[in-house]
This record gives structure tokens, C-alpha cells and sequence, in this order.
């Protein structure tokens, strides 16, 4: 199993009943791979996704410039909301479906979708995952091609405080959950060392 995390930047942060304020007199704290928080150092932006042009029924929430799948090129990895629906397997299922339950109010799910851009906006997708049984809030990729995310609840909003810190890595297929930390966050980066 990998080792986790080198310094992860978390802003809004309350962990073991500490509340940590991000950006403000608190500041950014970071969470190194043993599950502690110390004061950060300088952020490093991520790089923002060429402009695409969207479905205009996705309501995208984070987004990073990175490259996920190891092929050398960087994909836009998004956090995004979008109208729920199930999987199209159901049809053809006596049983019921294990994401009937994965979705807002308003009926919209929340998914990542990895796309490669194209010229002029266009895309291909590369993935787009299922219905989350988790919404996330804010993701960020490290150097090393880890996909880092906050959680939240769905009953909470698409603006609510995270419930964990989750790491994934790229199989080929999607993504493959390495470690979820619970922790309350708003925003989520990485240091200047990455």
C-alpha cells in the first residue's frame, strides 16, 4: 500500500475538535502523512483548465490542470454536479440500484469527470465516474499524480463544510480509493514543495 500524502494544505479545517480558520488569523494549515496539522507554508496555485465548452446542465465546483492517468499529458480533472442518472445496466436488473440514493434535493449528483481538451473548447471524455455516494466539494492533484478530495454530505449542499479528505489513484479504469480521513474543510491545495 502507498504511502500517504506528502503535505496536504487544508483552509476551514476542524480535526479532532480543533477548529482551524483557513486564510484568516488561523491561516492555512497542512496536514502531513502521519494525520497531524502544522502551520503551512507558500500555496501553489493549481493550473487552471483550458476554457471548454460544457454541458450547460453541469455545475462545476473545483477544478485542476494535472495528469491523472500517467500518460504524460495533462487531463482537466472536474468536480461536478450534474442532473442524476442511474446507470443504464438497471434496465436489464431485478435488483435495485446502488446509487438510487446518491443525489441532492434537487435531484443532481455529483461526480469527477477527467477530460482531455481539444482545440476551440472541445473535449474527449477520458472518464466520468458514476454518482458519488460521497458529493465532492473542492479536489487537487499532486505532483505525483495522486487525486486528492474533500467530501461532503449530500443532505448538507454543494457549499457545506467537507466530512473527509480522501486520496485516490488512477487504475486505468477510474479511480481506486487509497485513504479517507474524516476532517471538516472548505478548501483544499498543496504547498509550494507540492
Amino acid at each position: 500500500m502507498k504511502l500517504w500524502l506528502p503535505a496536504l494544505l487544508l483552509a476551514g479545517v476542524a480535526l479532532g475538535g480543533v477548529a482551524l480558520a483557513g486564510g484568516g488569523a488561523g491561516g492555512w494549515r497542512t496536514l502531513r502523512a502521519d494525520g497531524t496539522l502544522i502551520p503551512a507554508g507558500a500555496l501553489r496555485s493549481p493550473a487552471p483548465c483550458p476554457p471548454l465548452r460544457l454541458p450547460a446542465s453541469w455545475d462545476v465546483r473545483s477544478q485542476v490542470y494535472a495528469d491523472v492517468t500517467g500518460d504524460g499529458s495533462p487531463e482537466c480533472i472536474l468536480a461536478v454536479w450534474r442532473p442524476w442518472r442511474d446507470w443504464p445496466i438497471t434496465r436489464w436488473s431485478t435488483s435495485g440500484s446502488p446509487i438510487t440514493t446518491n443525489h441532492d434535493a434537487r435531484g443532481d449528483s455529483a461526480h469527477i469527470a477527467v477530460l482531455k481538451p481539444g482545440p476551440g473548447g472541445t473535449f474527449r471524455d477520458v472518464w466520468v465516474g458514476s454518482a458519488l455516494l460521497q458529493p465532492v466539494t473542492a479536489l487537487t492533484v499532486l505532483p505525483d499524480g495522486w487525486l486528492v478530495t474533500l467530501e461532503g454530505r449530500y443532505a448538507s449542499g454543494r457549499d457545506a463544510p467537507s466530512v473527509a479528505l480522501s486520496e485516490w489513484s488512477w487504475t486505468g479504469f477510474g479511480f481506486q480509493l487509497d485513504r479517507r480521513l474524516s476532517l471538516t474543510a472548505q478548501q483544499l491545495s498543496t504547498d509550494a514543495a507540492g
